[in-house]
């Protein structure tokens, strides 16, 4: 939501194994402790084994922890947890953990407390939707800003070689011109072990508009480009990586129909009002890195 509130100061406890919980942060007096991380790690992990603990994926999960106490003391500020609803899915989880037996086992409570934590986000969430809804009038006007945004627009599949230093780029590019096959050359120069793997294709579509709006300096080096196409300039990204770039199909887009794109349009208006409110709940906490 707003990353940028967890300072990089908090990035120091945040390696694995801690052998004592210490508080990582606080959001408004309520401390999150290393081993609130610690659990979700291992959850995540026995989920998907494959999963690597890191100091990243650490703090990830830090900041959405930080949203999510955020929300939970909001929900208990308006006493969304008096709600029949509310009371009636705790209940139910209850007698369901009971009946399972979950109850009785070790790490039951901290269990317990993350889906409360879970269930006041889903009550806040409820809440600020019944109070700024979404209605069809809404929606109606998005398409009608979506669809004249994207009409006569083209959307293209980009390969690309990033390298760690503009000799291997040229080399990339001096190969292309020499009429060797793209993915070839990808697996040869990239730095990029995805790319090492794929020949550098990106398997999606990507609108040259959206493309314009999210990396600009992309969108200048290829809108001119056709299929069979690539950038005969390295392109620097400012952190050691330069960048070649490949069309490997370039079509016309199209723009779905009212009925198709209702849904999508709908609940991304809503995630917008979401995260508009907790964007306001950010403004006015008080979120402190330990020390």
């Amino acid at each position: 939501m707003k990353k940028s509130y967890i300072a990089s100061a908090a990035a120091l406890l945040l390696v694995s194994g801690s052998l004592m919980a210490q508080t990582i942060v606080t959001v408004n007096g309520a401390k999150i402790d290393s081993k609130d991380i610690d659990y979700q790690v291992k959850l995540l992990q026995s989920q998907n084994p494959q999963v690597q603990d890191s100091a990243m994926l650490r703090r990830n999960l830090t900041e959405r922890q930080v949203t999510m106490t955020l929300v939970a003391q909001e929900a208990k500020r308006l006493k969304l947890e008096q709600s029949a609803e509310y009371k009636q899915a705790l209940e139910q989880a209850r007698a369901a953990a009971k009946q399972s037996g979950d109850d009785k086992k070790p790490g039951f409570p901290q269990q317990w407390s993350a889906f409360e934590t879970a269930l006041q986000n889903q009550a806040y969430i409820a809440h600020v939707l019944r109070g700024n809804p979404v209605t069809e009038n809404d929606v109606k006007k998005a398409y009608g800003d979506f669809s004249k945004f994207y009409r006569g627009s083209h959307e293209v599949q980009l390969g690309e070689i990033l390298t760690r230093n503009a000799a291997d780029a040229q080399k990339a590019i001096a190969d292309l011109k020499a009429k060797k096959d793209f993915k070839a050359v990808a697996k040869q120069y990239t730095a990029d072990p995805r790319g090492k793997q794929t020949g550098g294709l990106n398997a999606a579509y990507v609108n040259l508009k959206d493309l314009e709006q999210g990396a600009p300096a992309v969108y200048a080096a290829v809108k001119n480009l056709n299929k069979g196409g690539y950038t005969t300039t390295p392109l620097e990204d400012g952190n050691g990586l330069y960048g070649v770039f490949y069309i490997n199909d370039k079509r016309a887009a199209k723009v779905p129909d009212y009925e198709t794109a209702k849904n999508g349009i709908a609940q991304e208006l809503q995630a917008a009002r979401v995260d508009g409110a907790i964007e306001s709940l950010y403004r006015k906490a008080k979120i402190q890195n330990a020390r």
